[in-house]
């Protein structure tokens, strides 16, 4: 799962990395997590995050992300690529 978020409220916004991250994701970068879930570990963060107090121009972006895509993911850092799966 892809977890990605653009909250303005910094409390909030440091909220919801803390659910995120007890919930087992993590961190890819300041706003995006990933992790793996079954459908009803999504469903009851869904429900979680739903909760929160979101303002109006507030998102959370929740993406499946299979194994096969996972397997060719790609991250670009300076001077180098790493290929596959984030590593923890």
């Amino acid at each position: 799962m892809l977890v990605v978020y653009d909250i303005t409220d910094d409390s909030l916004r440091f909220k919801i990395a803390e659910i995120l991250k007890d919930l087992g994701l993590m961190r890819i970068q300041k706003s995006a997590f990933i992790g793996e879930m079954t459908s009803q570990e999504r469903e009851n963060m869904e429900e979680v995050l739903r909760r929160q107090n979101l303002g109006p121009s507030d998102r959370i972006d929740v993406f499946p992300v299979c194994d096969r895509d996972l397997k060719v993911h790609s991250c670009i850092k300076r001077g180098e690529v790493e290929r596959g799966p984030p590593q923890r």
